[in-house]
């Protein structure tokens, strides 16, 4: 029998904390439902993860025959979308997803629209902003290596 050691925080226990690989297989997430698995009483599954690392997970859980075994809990990345679960509907049954309020600010789009280089000089990220919007380069320190067109 494999005992499993149980992280206190905030009244939660926490179990197992795992990564998933950037270059990921299939097999890594069969393997991290193994883990899930030999980690006893484990049962709600919290994903910070992106869409296509939701679909790994719940694919696994769909191999290993595990569909209905877990509570998965997904965070603000899975919210209210229906790509991570399109077409594993039956894998996610019962999950519950977070999605933060959401409101339009009166006049935001015009007042974000009309800022330029020459009336946003207070924010520090904006010639960043710039530069990937409009794929061209600043200065000769901006950090856009792949674009040799100068912003006008």
């Amino acid at each position: 029998m494999k005992a499993s050691l149980c992280v206190v925080s905030g009244g939660i226990c926490i179990a197992q904390s795992l990564k998933i690989p950037h270059d990921h297989k299939p097999s890594d997430f069969d393997k991290i439902i193994r883990m899930l698995l030999d980690t006893r009483y484990a049962r709600a599954v919290i994903l910070f993860a992106s869409d296509e690392d939701i679909r790994g997970i719940l694919n696994a859980s769909k191999r290993a025959d595990q569909v209905g075994h877990f509570l998965w809990i997904g965070s603000d990345s899975w919210g209210a979308k229906n790509s991570p679960i399109l077409q594993l509907e039956e894998a996610a049954v019962g999950a519950v997803t977070i999605l933060p309020k959401r409101a339009t600010i009166s006049g935001f789009d015009a007042y974000f629209t009309s800022r330029t280089l020459e009336n946003n000089r207070r924010n520090v990220w904006f010639a960043e902003y710039w530069e990937e919007n409009f794929n061209c380069k600043l200065m000769s320190s901006s950090k856009k290596d792949d674009s040799s067109r100068k912003c006008t």
